[in-house]
């Protein structure tokens, strides 16, 4: 008895049952659009080491602002669309947008290493013109020491500094992606 339990198992993986066929019916997804590139687009400068241009309204009153921008990048390094994702105030938003399309980039790179076209969110930010000069004498590059200042609603300013500020450390409400417009030149 034994052996014919053996037998029949060893004959049953010997050979083994078809798999059944499974008719799965469903939905199609198609997705469009391109992959993300392999290589990120690079600034050809340090941009963010050079200050942007300053208003008339920005160094009146001490103003601290940061704008955030989606640039839209074409397969030659060239930002063709701009679209202001966080609005800086102070007569800042049409300098941020000439300063972004005076920006050059290395394009982006398929994963063939072929150039394409891409977009990137890209920071712009005015610490304190009066900041600026009273610590460093000029109000032209961005110093390492920005990031030491505290954020605006963070807590008490730090009054033992020559020049007492806070630093605008908001970002951009995911929406303004779809609701600000493009700006083109």
């Amino acid at each position: 008895m034994m052996l014919a339990a053996l037998l029949a198992s060893s004959t049953a993986l010997a050979n083994p049952l078809p798999a059944p066929q499974l008719k799965v019916r469903g939905e199609t997804i198609v997705i469009e659009g391109h992959a993300p590139p392999k290589v990120q687009p690079k600034p050809v400068k340090n941009y963010f080491r050079i200050a942007p241009p300053y208003s008339d309204a920005a160094i009146e009153s001490d103003f601290w602002g940061k704008a955030f921008l989606l640039l839209d990048i074409d397969d030659h390094g060239t930002v063709k669309r701009v679209k202001l994702l966080k609005h800086p105030g102070h007569d800042l938003d049409l300098i941020a947008i000439d300063t972004a399309f005076h920006l050059k980039f290395s394009p982006a790179q398929d994963a063939n290493g072929n150039p394409i076209a891409s977009s990137v969110v890209w920071p712009m930010e005015w610490p304190s013109y009066w900041w600026m000069i009273d610590l460093f004498g000029l109000a032209t590059r961005i110093p390492d020491e920005v990031v030491h200042v505290p954020c605006r609603g963070s807590g008490p300013m730090h009054l033992g500094s020559i020049h007492p500020a806070y630093r605008d450390c908001d970002t951009f409400p995911v929406s303004a992606f779809e609701t600000e417009p493009w700006v083109t030149r």
